[in-house]
């Protein structure tokens, strides 16, 4: 029984992951609630996991639905993949079926059986991106992304929000970060937490300063962090790699 609830469970996270994603970037415009889902695959199942995926996109693309996501594997920490969806309203996180899905209703439950088998585990978190401590969307989906997630003393919300306002934002974008969101943890995580998201190329990024960092210079993001960890209780950095293969995204516009 555990078995079958659980697929069952795991089945309508899947579907989940991908409605009603209104967005054309990994970075929305519009769309500033994000859906999270992380799945932790078998390490024997990776290969079908990626197979079914691909599967599933394929009817999406078929039927023409416009509920996209965007699939993302971890390079650090726990070793799972992250299927990222945007919406405009939370009465969007109402809908479970699409209507241009109906005919091929059977074939998505049958592959999100399939996806299910494959995990380990699987998690849903619920963001919302808060536009004006953020940058504009560059409009294109970075190769990489660096993800801090920081733990805010409860007292402090407030300040490190001033902080990110007048101090923090400021220095990633004269960094020369081109995607940077900003957002706040609304379901499935503790709602002290903020996530920050800067878009890189690669590796390489990371030979000189970056962000923030580069932005303020050394004696400036020194002065930074000393005011950062007034008002936190923990953070952590991890990597994440765009899988384009894995995602399902608008056509691209004909030029």
């Amino acid at each position: 029984m555990r078995s079958i609830l659980r697929r069952v469970v795991c089945q309508s996270i899947f579907a989940m992951a991908v409605v009603a994603a209104l967005a054309s970037t990994a970075f929305a415009q519009d769309a500033n609630i994000r859906s999270v889902t992380l799945y932790t695959i078998k390490p024997d199942r990776v290969g079908d996991f990626q197979a079914a995926v691909k599967e599933y996109d394929a009817i999406l693309a078929k039927s023409g639905s416009e509920r996209y996501a965007s699939t993302w594997v971890s390079l650090t920490g726990p070793h799972e993949y992250a299927r990222v969806a945007y919406h405009t309203k939370w009465a969007e996180l109402d809908a479970t079926t699409d209507p241009k899905t109906k005919d091929q209703a059977g074939d998505l439950a049958r592959i999100s059986a399939r996806i299910a088998d494959c995990e380990e585990s699987s998690r849903r978190i619920i963001d919302e991106v808060i536009p004006e401590l953020s940058l504009p969307p560059s409009g294109e989906i970075p190769k990489m992304i660096r993800v801090l997630v920081s733990d805010i003393r409860p007292d402090k919300i407030g300040d490190y929000r001033d902080l990110v306002k007048n101090e923090i934002l400021p220095g990633v974008k004269k960094g020369g970060v081109k995607d940077y969101t900003f957002a706040a943890r609304r379901f499935g995580a503790p709602n002290t937490q903020f996530i920050s998201v800067a878009g890189m190329d690669s590796w390489a990024d990371f030979d000189g300063e970056f962000g923030a960092e580069k932005g303020l210079g050394k004696e400036g993001y020194q002065a930074l962090l000393v005011k950062v960890r007034m008002l936190i209780t923990s953070s952590q950095y991890d990597v994440y790699r765009f899988q384009p293969d894995l995602s399902y995204l608008p056509p691209t516009p004909a030029k």
